[in-house]
C-alpha cells in the first residue's frame, strides 16, 4: 500500500461544482417543506436521505452514517446509493476522480470529546458533523460530557451550532456547505441535534438565514411603555425563552424580545476578531460585529440561555452594552436540566430591579408565585 494515499482528498474545481449541485437540491421547495415543522434531528435525516437518493446528486456528496439511530431502511438506501459509509476512513483511499473532495455530511452519536475528536480526525478536520447524542437520555446536560462544549468552544478549527428547529438546521447546513466547499474556507462545522419540535414559532425565511451568523430575532417586543427585556436562547432552550416571554407579558405586563442564538461561540469569536481589527486600525472606520448590530446600544437587560453550562452563553457577555445575565443547566435547582421559564422570568425581573426599572419586590414576588424559593 502506498503511503501517498494516506491523505485527505483534495479540494478541486469539481468540489465546487458538486457543492453547487447539493446547494441547489437543498434550496428546493420540497426540501424546505420537509424541514419546516421538523426537529433538527428529523431535518438532517431527511437531508441525508435526499442527498443520497437523488440521481442528480449521485457521487457529488459523501454521507457518513455512523449514528446507531438510523433505521434499517435508511441504512439500506444510503448503502445502495454508494454513500452509506459508517466511517470517513474509506474516503482517504480513493483513486482517480475519487480523490477529489466532495461535500461531507457526517452523522454520528458521541457523548465524549474522544469520540468527537476521532470523527473529526477521520474527516481530516473537514465536513459538517451532526451529533444526535441529545436524542438519548443521560445524566449530563444535553447528553454530552461537560467537557464537550468547552472543547468545541476552544477548537478554532471548527464552529459549533445548536439549532432550535429543522429550518435553522437547514439554513446552517446550506451556509456551511457554501463556506467550505464553494468559498474554500478551512475547518469543520458541528451541529448538536435534538428531536423535539417544541413550541417555538416558525422563523421568517428572511431572518433564519442569519442563523449561520450566530443569531437572529425570532419575536419582536410588543409596543409598550413598560421596561423590556431581551431573551436569547439556543437549541431547546429557545422554547424556554419563548415561554418566559409569554409569562412576562401575561403575568407581569413586561414586554420581551426573543432572539434565537444557535452559536454563542461564533458570536463571541467574531466579536473578538472585530475588537482586534478595530484596535489595529484606529484610523479606519470601525467595524461592527453581528451581535452588536443585532442588540445595538439599547439598555434593556439581556438574558442568554443555553442547555449547556451557563459559561457557554457567558462568552458573549463582553460584547453587550446592557446588563447581562447568562443562564444554563447549572443555573437552577436541577443541575442537569434547562432553566425553566419561571427561573428565567425571575432572573429577568431581578435584572430590571438591578437597573431600577422595576421595584425589586417584583423579583421576590416571582420567587414566591412560582415556588422557586
Amino acid at each position: 500500500m502506498s503511503l501517498k494515499r494516506l491523505r485527505p482528498p483534495l479540494s478541486m474545481p469539481q468540489t465546487r461544482l458538486a457543492a453547487a449541485a447539493c446547494l441547489e437540491k437543498l434550496a428546493a421547495e420540497d426540501m424546505e417543506r420537509a424541514c419546516l415543522a421538523a426537529s433538527p434531528y428529523s431535518a438532517i435525516q431527511a437531508i441525508a436521505r435526499n442527498l443520497s437518493q437523488d440521481d442528480a446528486i449521485n457521487g457529488k456528496a459523501w454521507v457518513v452514517q455512523a449514528s446507531p439511530g438510523q433505521s434499517a431502511a435508511q441504512a439500506h438506501s444510503l448503502e445502495r446509493a454508494g454513500l452509506g459509509n459508517i466511517s470517513a476512513w474509506p474516503l482517504w483511499f480513493r483513486d482517480g476522480l475519487g480523490r477529489v473532495e466532495m461535500p461531507l455530511l457526517y452523522l454520528l452519536r458521541s457523548e465524549s470529546v474522544a469520540g468527537l475528536r476521532a470523527a473529526i480526525c477521520e474527516a481530516a478536520d473537514r465536513g459538517i458533523l451532526c451529533n444526535d447524542a441529545e436524542i438519548t437520555s443521560s445524566r449530563w446536560p444535553k447528553s454530552v460530557h461537560p467537557a464537550v462544549p468547552l472543547w468545541l468552544a476552544s477548537s478554532l478549527n471548527g464552529i459549533p451550532y445548536d439549532p432550535a428547529s429543522g429550518q435553522e438546521a437547514l439554513a446552517i447546513l446550506r451556509s456551511a456547505m457554501q463556506a467550505m466547499y464553494v468559498d474554500d474556507e478551512p475547518g469543520f462545522f458541528y451541529m448538536t441535534l435534538h428531536d423535539d419540535n417544541g413550541k417555538v414559532p416558525a422563523p421568517a425565511q428572511a431572518d433564519v438565514h442569519d442563523a449561520y451568523k450566530g443569531m437572529y430575532r425570532l419575536l419582536a417586543a410588543p409596543e409598550s411603555r413598560a421596561p423590556a427585556v431581551r431573551l436569547l436562547g439556543a437549541g431547546q432552550a429557545l422554547g424556554k425563552a419563548v415561554e418566559a416571554a409569554r409569562l412576562l407579558r401575561e403575568d407581569w405586563n413586561i414586554p420581551g424580545e426573543v432572539w434565537s442564538c444557535p452559536s454563542y461561540t461564533r458570536l463571541a469569536r467574531e466579536g473578538r476578531e472585530v475588537e482586534r481589527w478595530n484596535m489595529l486600525n484606529p484610523l479606519s472606520k470601525k467595524k461592527t460585529s453581528h451581535i452588536q448590530a443585532c442588540l445595538g446600544s439599547g439598555q434593556s437587560p439581556v438574558l442568554a440561555i443555553t442547555g449547556y453550562g451557563q459559561h457557554i452563553a457567558d462568552q458573549i457577555g463582553g460584547f453587550i452594552c446592557a446588563r447581562f445575565v447568562a443562564m444554563g443547566a447549572d443555573s437552577g435547582r436541577d443541575a442537569n436540566g434547562f432553566p425553566s421559564a419561571q427561573w428565567i422570568v425571575a432572573a429577568a425581573l431581578k435584572a430590571l430591579g438591578d437597573e431600577h426599572a422595576l421595584p425589586m419586590r417584583y423579583a421576590e414576588e416571582a420567587l414566591r408565585r412560582y415556588a422557586l424559593a
